[in-house]
């Protein structure tokens, strides 16, 4: 399983979530879970004036890897 980092963000509102999925999503499946996430109020969405368009929706993710910390093995830090 992968876990996906997900953006929201223009019209003045921002939005992240980490999502996972078992095979490499869709744009389509992207969009559809975060439809979900955003109505079940689990995604929240915040305010933003930023440098975002105010006349439409940017959408991101991108796979979010696990950072192992390094171990001594052996008298050696892998």
């Amino acid at each position: 399983m992968k876990n996906y980092k997900i953006r929201l963000y223009g019209r003045g509102i921002f939005g992240e979530h980490v999502i996972p999925f078992n095979i490499e999503p869709t744009q389509e499946q992207v969009e559809d879970r975060v439809t979900l996430l955003i109505n079940e109020g689990i995604m929240e969405l915040k305010p933003h004036t930023g440098f975002y368009s105010r006349h439409h929706w940017t959408l991101t993710y991108e796979e979010v890897t696990e950072k192992k910390e390094k171990e001594l093995i052996l008298g050696t830090w892998v």
